[in-house]
């Protein structure tokens, strides 16, 4: 009697590991890593929600190839100005018209990282997509600006802390 129950135990569990197994291979491409394991970075999501093909990746690959050396001048130059700014804090009693001198710069900065990421994202959008692609991308835009826009309600409706 106890031989019967430990070898219906064990083929239970062969059973079960089988089905979790099998059910592991069959979930769309995760395997083991399950849901939400494995996050895609935007470039990721962007391409999947978009459905660009290969050729399309590669053009978008070619074109940011192309600007990222424009886009590190600018993040090394931003990331200049901000270390200048901490140094500046640090300071017991800080010069107003430096503070707003190194301000004024990373504004600059910002703003040309800004227009950098503006060309290059209509370049992608005249060049690349198609008009599927197009109308996916503004909605996936809008989507954006909507939930931007339900966090900032958000932060203003919170109360201040004590």
């Amino acid at each position: 009697m106890k031989r019967k129950i430990m070898i219906s135990a064990v083929v239970v569990m062969l059973l079960v590991t089988v089905f979790v197994v099998v059910r592991a291979e069959n979930r769309g491409g995760l395997r083991w890593c399950g849901h939400r394991w494995h996050h895609p970075g935007p470039g990721t999501y962007l391409a999947h929600e978009l459905k660009l093909r290969d050729s399309q990746r590669a053009q978008i690959r070619i074109l940011w190839e192309a600007q990222r050396p424009i886009f590190s001048a600018h993040v090394h130059e931003f990331l200049a100005e901000s270390k200048e700014m901490n140094a500046m804090t640090v300071q017991r009693d800080p010069d107003q018209n430096e503070v707003k001198a190194i301000a004024d710069r990373e504004a600059t900065t910002i703003a040309a990282l800004l227009v950098e990421k503006e060309r290059l994202q209509s370049n992608i959008y005249s060049t690349v997509l198609n008009p599927q692609q197009r109308a996916k991308a503004d909605e996936l835009q809008k989507k954006w600006e909507s939930r931007l826009d339900r966090l900032a309600d958000h932060l203003g409706t919170q109360p201040a802390e004590r």
